[in-house]
């Protein structure tokens, strides 16, 4: 339901340990100083014996009025309470989490309140679901065929990636990013390399017992990224929401679904689902050219199956090579010819796109049966 989050409290909420920050946080208090950064780090020590903690951040900041100094507190909602993120949150945890992090935030240099943390304000939230693939299904093989749509275009990005041989693709820009990723393999792999960053000795674990399983776990995490509060508050009042939320507001199994929902149905879904369909025959496509479109001329239609070759190996590949030889309104034009062929696709898909779309409708929360398992 729920991953990553950044809390914001405003100083006067909370009393602090300065020793406990690098450097102290009693450099704050002197004049000036603006942007320093006071850090409070999960010890190492911690880490290894599988302890979750929170991470706290000050930075003194100009304001109108003077200064501010609100406390930033940084956590994995499921791995505070779990120790891990293959496993999901649910509503009914809320409490559970709060009384977690409430402890956590303390040990880590802080003390704040049990209801100014229900209240705090969300800067930053990762909504995710970790999808069980079966029939034979393998993320690498799904996230290779995600990555054949034209993705780049409709979310405007900077960066895209396509990695670690197929285990993971991010479409990226500084405000948000929508990952999916291998959530088994990625288990293995060091903070540095993995999609995940914060990784421990808990999650590390996990692995031996998922890919020793006789019949070996196959896991698809989708992951929406939040990055930015503005981009947060647009996406948000898009979908019905109140801009401006706190932790008890986003703590909701229907907001999260919704976001998931949108940025899956938006970027991966719409308008690319011919990609997915099983048909291969060009000429079957050929004929239902004709037949929604009847007025098509033949050097037309074989364009429009040349188009749709192209694309069933991947559309961002036949841009790349398209647009190195036509100017961008020329593809702009090709682009509306892809809708005409997701239109008369005959919409009948790889069983994954059904797998994913079931579970993103459910939304049920994943739970690891850790006795099951070693059996």
């Amino acid at each position: 339901m729920l991953d990553t989050i950044i809390l914001s409290i405003p100083r006067g909420s909370y009393k602090l340990n300065p020793d406990m920050f690098t450097p102290n946080a009693n450099i704050l208090k002197s004049e000036g100083n603006y942007l320093v950064k006071c850090v409070s780090n999960p010890r190492d020590a911690d880490k290894k014996k599988g302890i979750y903690q929170v991470r706290l951040t000050l930075i003194k900041r100009p304001t109108k009025r003077g200064s501010e100094i609100p406390l930033k507190i940084e956590f994995s909602v499921p791995k505070m309470i779990y120790g891990n993120n293959v496993e999901e949150v649910e509503e009914k945890d809320f409490d559970t989490v709060i009384k977690a992090l409430h402890k956590s935030v303390q040990d880590m240099g802080a003390l704040v309140s049990i209801d100014d943390l229900k209240k705090a304000t969300v800067s930053v939230f990762h909504p995710s679901k970790n999808v069980i693939l079966s029939e034979g299904y393998t993320s690498g093989f799904i996230i290779n065929e995600i990555n054949k749509i034209d993705a780049t275009k409709k979310m405007d990005l900077n960066k895209d990636s396509f990695r670690n041989n197929g285990q993971s693709i991010q479409f990226y820009t500084n405000s948000h990013s929508l990952v999916v990723y291998d959530k088994i393999q990625d288990l293995r792999k060091p903070e540095k390399r993995a999609m995940d960053k914060d990784q421990n000795s808990i999650q590390g674990s996990l692995f031996d017992l998922l890919i020793d399983k006789k019949n070996k776990a196959e896991i698809l995490r989708i992951e929406v990224r939040l990055a930015k509060k503005v981009k947060m508050n647009s996406i948000l009042n898009e979908l019905g929401y109140a801009k401006n939320p706190t932790f008890q507001d986003i703590f909701k199994k229907d907001l999260c679904q919704k976001v998931v929902n949108n940025y899956w149905n938006e970027f991966i879904v719409s308008k690319n689902l011919f990609l997915f369909d099983f048909e291969e025959n060009p000429q079957k496509i050929l004929e239902r050219v004709f037949r929604n479109r009847p007025k098509t001329k033949g050097k037309q239609s074989v364009y429009l199956i040349g188009l749709w070759a192209l694309s069933k190996k991947g559309i961002r590949g036949a841009r790349a090579v398209l647009e190195r030889h036509i100017d961008g309104r020329t593809w702009y034009r090709m682009a509306k010819d892809l809708l005409f062929l997701d239109q008369i696709s005959i919409k009948s898909y790889h069983g994954w796109v059904k797998q994913i779309q079931e579970q993103l409708e459910d939304y049920k929360p994943y739970k690891i049966n850790k006795n099951e398992l070693q059996q």
